[in-house]
């Protein structure tokens, strides 16, 4: 089955602190390298680079079957089967759950940017927030996905 809905977003505040914090690595580096320690600032570059990589963007899927989520390059990802799937609201999170993945009452939060959410609520009681900045076209998606019969 095909994806019904897929959406890639870059999150500017994180790209802009990627940014300043190379800057800040390829400074230490130049330092490192000049004291002979070239193993420790390749470490330390590549250190960054793999954290970059991980989280420099999100993508969200909705398929007939599956919503699914990841960020960057895909190592952490998340994937909610639709039968589990009780409802799909849009909701502003409070201001201090801003972006991340964090633990919030009753589930979790994954988000790239601030902004607009999707909650998912599972059969058993778990709850999802997805942040995306097409959160009510996430919404529509997932409830078309989950009206359609298989």
């Amino acid at each position: 089955m095909g994806t019904n809905y897929r959406h890639t977003q870059y999150g500017v505040l994180n790209l802009i602190i990627l940014f300043l914090v190379a800057i800040l690595i390829v400074v230490v580096a130049v330092a490192i390298i000049a004291q002979g320690r070239l193993a420790a600032a390749v470490i330390m570059i590549a250190v960054y680079l793999f954290g970059a990589a991980m989280f420099y963007n999100s993508t969200i899927e909705v398929s007939a079957e599956l919503v699914r989520f990841w960020f960057g390059i895909g190592l952490v990802r998340k994937t909610i089967p639709l039968s589990q799937v009780l409802s799909a609201e849009t909701v502003v999170d409070p201001w201090y759950y801003v972006w991340g993945i964090k633990s919030i009452p009753g589930g979790w939060l994954y988000a790239i940017a601030p902004g607009p959410m999707v909650e998912i609520k599972l059969k058993d009681g778990k709850i999802f927030h997805i942040g995306s900045d097409q959160a009510d076209k996430l919404k529509e998606a997932i409830d078309s996905a989950c009206l359609t019969p298989e």
